[in-house]
Formats: C-alpha cells, structure tokens, sequence
C-alpha cells in the first residue's frame, strides 16, 4: 500500500511541476518564414491565392517520400481568393485552409483548422521589388492553457513547422521562377 501512495504523490508532484512550468511558456506561438522569389508578384500570388494551385508546388505538405497530391482531398468554394478552401488529410484526420482575407498582390490570410477543433491564422506576405518578390508565409497558434500543449508547442513549433514552411517556399520558388 505504501508503493501505491508514493507512485500517487510522485505523479501528483509531476502534474504540479509541469503546471507551475507551464506558466513560463506563452499562450501564443508564431513561426514565420522568408524567400526571394525571381519572379513577378502577380505570378508568384496566384500560386498561394487559389487552393487548387497549392497541387502544383505541395503547400506545407512535402515531406520526404509523401505524395502530397493524395493528402490533398478536394479544393471548394472559390477558385481564388476569399472563400477558396482546401480539405487535407495527413493521417491524423481531415483539416482544412480556408482563405479568409485576400488583397491583391500584398497579402493573404488563411485560417487552418484541425480535426480536434483548433485552429491557426496564417498570413502571407508579397513585397514586389523589380521582378523579384519577397515572400513572408506566418502562421500563428493559440495553444490555450493546457499545460502539456502549451510546453511542446512553445519548444517544438519553431523547428517543425519552420522546417515544412522552408520547404514549401522552397516548392514555391521553383514553380514561380
């Protein structure tokens, strides 16, 4: 019986060390990305402004090996701009990105949602300087105040996400240029 009540107190103070850490970590995250494009803005927006064009360079899914034209399950809504929406799959369950704010050649915000009911806004940059574009691809997380998420998010989400946007902009660049 003793055992029992010394595992019980050791995961009590496990819960409460993790909680009082917790509180050190924000509730928000934002991972941001950046590449020069050599192309003009109007051709490189039109890539990210129509959900049937995340197909052709793989948005964030790319991962080595993944086929992302089968993690993609179907584009609705418009074909450009506000109201084009993208359902995917990446075994986890569906998800969708939703454009929610688009203005010409400057700026596109999406909502992404997950399966468990979250979500995220991303926003996307176009800053035109001669025939060359910067792009700036963001996202940013509410991860709430569950202890665990708020701790993984904050110490993984720059590395994980960050890497699948340098390579989507990659993607990006080279069915832009």
């Amino acid at each position: 019986m003793k055992i029992f009540k010394k595992i019980g107190l050791g995961i009590l103070l496990l819960i409460l060390l993790i909680s009082v850490v917790s509180l050190f970590f924000s509730t928000q995250k934002e991972v941001s990305r950046s590449t020069v494009i050599h192309a003009p803005v109007e051709h490189v927006f039109n890539h990210v402004n129509a959900m049937e064009n995340w197909k052709k360079w793989g948005g964030p899914w790319h991962e080595e090996g993944m086929d992302y034209t089968k993690v993609i399950k179907k584009t609705l809504g418009a074909t450009a701009g506000v109201g084009s929406k993208l359902i995917y799959n990446q075994g986890k369950g569906d998800g969708s990105v939703e454009i929610i704010e688009s203005d010409l050649n400057k700026r596109i915000k999406t909502l992404i949602t997950f399966e468990d009911g979250g979500f995220a806004n991303g926003n996307w940059l176009f800053n035109k300087d001669h025939n060359t574009t910067t792009v700036t691809w963001t996202v940013k997380v509410n991860l709430g105040y569950n202890p665990l998420k708020r701790i993984m998010g904050n110490l993984m989400m720059e590395g994980k996400v960050g890497s699948v946007f340098e390579k989507g902009l990659a993607n990006l660049k080279k069915v832009s240029e």
